[in-house]
């Protein structure tokens, strides 16, 4: 070949080590954005877990807590009556 570039002819097509430095660097753009909506992503999805949890922990506290507050409400009404 008649410059100093390695170049190979594949397919037809000449692809330059510019071409696949170029290449590089859109993966690498793209790999940094996909890490990064991945971090997002995670942190949404823990967030909802925290909110989930919280929700079902008031859930079952709930039940307990109007037993509990039947309980007091007979006990008075019976200790006013008595």
């Amino acid at each position: 070949m008649p410059n100093n570039r390695e170049t190979r002819p594949i397919l037809g097509h000449t692809v330059t080590a510019a071409d696949l430095y170029g290449e590089l660097r859109e993966m690498s753009g793209k790999l940094s954005t996909a890490i990064t909506h991945q971090e997002v992503t995670r942190a949404q999805l823990r967030d909802h877990e925290q909110r989930i949890r919280a929700l079902e922990a008031w859930r079952y506290a709930l039940p307990v807590s109007a037993f509990s507050a039947i309980i007091a409400a007979v006990a008075a009404v019976v200790s006013a009556f008595a």
